[in-house]
């Protein structure tokens, strides 16, 4: 009996061990588990992180491109939209022209000649980066020297040995009725088939960059795509073309003596416009009417001209002048008329530069950065064209300079101290005077000089030593208005893309 006890006793110390034996054998192969799952988990969460890496890297190279690509378009806004040959004094056509120097494709013409369906089928084309795949057969995409990528270099940006990035663009040609609540109809190939404008006045450029990280040997491991739309502003940013040759806040006419031929239907068919001046009581600075003042006057474009036609490159080619005797107004040897011509409004927008721009004065850094910025108007010729802003103490246009041209407007935005048109001067487009920088900003004219478009002085009318002439005319001022303000479209930036791949 004691030995059964005892061999009892013994089994169960023998029992005892092995319980112990395998749990530490478990224990042992839990904490192994464990650790190679740890060693895993930490493996994976680099390797997360390593892919976020590249992914951020590619991005931003795409990010760069898009930035790069619009300082491109913006630089050769004027000739983006225009189908004009020899567009610029100095011979460079616009990228529409069907020239060695045209840049645009239409999207429909590459999907025929490369049996695709722009409806339904995905690539890496530029054209499937349209979202709106019915527009697709109305876009141009961009092509120059047999490459659709924009001609921007990244490299001091990114690493090229490692990172890289393409950009392409598409074209939409927009068919535009400013007056109407949803102005924007479309894209257009055919003016004369359009509702409204669409002569390349108003265009929309949608950018498409796809960036590339850790690179080597031609192959990538990181890709991102990104696209973002931009559009010029004008009317279709909730701007105005300017529709009268002068529009003042301050009194006219100036003291010296003026020209203004008109606008023959801004107030109505038939209902000429020369100066639309400010006689709101609640704005600062109400001007005031002084038919006395200087001697000046307004007369129609084919009595100033002394032609029924208007020169094709609009300049006079003789001695042009407002005779009394066909004039709408004038004040001439202390014989003063007003005309219906000169409209003294009660209704007079206090803020001017919101009017025209769609953007508040106090806002106004918004307009300078999408335009090219000088401190004086030294360098300014024929072949500048686009928005300019001028800032500084003073914008002196020499004498005898040409300013901009009648295909390639410029709209000269003087934010200087003192602007002065020295004799012989002429501006293609649209000058607009501001005091956004400077509260006593005015303009000045010595001698004979000319705007052909319209002057919008949001300042100090100064003195006129000799004879300043306004000429309307609507396509240098639309032009003008829209030419050279690139600025990124509400919800036009994108990294998902349903087709371009």
């Amino acid at each position: 009996m004691n030995d059964s006890i005892r061999n009892r006793k013994s089994n169960r110390r023998y029992q005892s061990g092995m319980v112990t034996t395998f749990t530490g054998v478990m224990i042992l192969v839990l904490l192994t588990l464990m650790m190679f799952f740890a060693i895993r988990v930490g493996v994976f969460e680099q390797r997360v992180s390593s892919n976020e890496m590249r992914q951020k890297l590619a991005f931003h190279a795409a990010e760069s491109g898009i930035n790069h690509a619009k300082e491109f378009f913006r630089a050769n806004s004027v000739l983006v939209a225009s189908s004009t040959v020899d567009l610029l004094p100095n011979g460079e056509d616009g990228w529409l022209a069907d020239t060695s120097e045209g840049r645009w494709e239409l999207c429909s013409t590459w999907a025929a000649a490369n049996s695709k369906n722009l409806l339904t089928d995905k690539g890496s084309h530029p054209c499937f980066g349209e979202s709106n795949a019915a527009q697709r057969a109305n876009s141009y995409y961009y092509t120059f020297d047999s490459s659709t990528a924009l001609p921007v270099d990244t490299n001091a940006i990114i690493n090229g040995d490692t990172e890289q990035v393409s950009v392409e663009a598409l074209l939409c040609v927009l068919d535009l009725v400013p007056e109407d609540e949803v102005p924007v109809k479309g894209c257009s190939t055919d003016p004369a088939t359009a509702t409204g404008i669409a002569d390349g006045t108003y265009f929309l450029v949608t950018l498409l960059a796809r960036g590339e990280a850790d690179c080597s040997g031609g192959n990538c491991t990181a890709q991102a795509l990104v696209s973002e739309q931009v559009s010029n502003f004008g009317a279709a940013a909730g701007g105005n073309t300017p529709a009268v040759p002068i529009t003042t806040k301050s009194s006219f006419p100036p003291s010296g003596t003026a020209e203004v031929v008109p606008n023959p239907n801004a107030g109505g068919v038939g209902v000429p416009l020369s100066v639309w001046m400010n006689n709101n009581s609640s704005c600062p600075g109400s001007g005031t009417i002084d038919p006395s003042s200087g001697s000046w006057a307004t007369c129609e474009m084919h009595e100033w001209y002394g032609t029924d036609a208007m020169p094709d490159g609009l300049a006079c080619e003789g001695n042009c002048s407002c005779s009394q005797a066909e004039s709408i107004s004038y004040t001439i040897s202390n014989d003063d008329v007003v005309g219906i011509d000169l409209a003294f409004d009660s209704n007079f927008p206090c803020d001017l530069f919101q009017f025209y721009f769609g953007v508040p004065s106090s806002s106004y850094e918004t307009v300078k950065g999408y335009s090219k910025i000088i401190n004086d108007c030294s360098s300014l010729g024929p072949n500048s064209f686009g928005i300019y802003w001028v800032t500084g103490a003073e914008c002196r246009i020499n004498a005898n300079t040409q300013v901009g041209s009648p295909d390639a407007p410029v709209m000269l935005i003087s934010a200087a101290s003192d602007t002065v048109l020295n004799g012989g001067a002429e501006i293609f487009g649209t000058l607009f005077i501001t005091d956004v920088e400077d509260s006593n900003a005015n303009l000045q004219s010595t001698g004979t000089n000319t705007v052909y478009g319209s002057a919008i002085v949001d300042g100090i009318i100064g003195s006129y030593n000799g004879t300043f002439q306004v000429v309307w005319n609507e396509n240098t001022s639309r032009k003008a208005g829209s030419g050279g303000g690139l600025g990124s479209v509400l919800g036009g930036w994108s990294d998902f893309h349903r087709d371009w791949e």
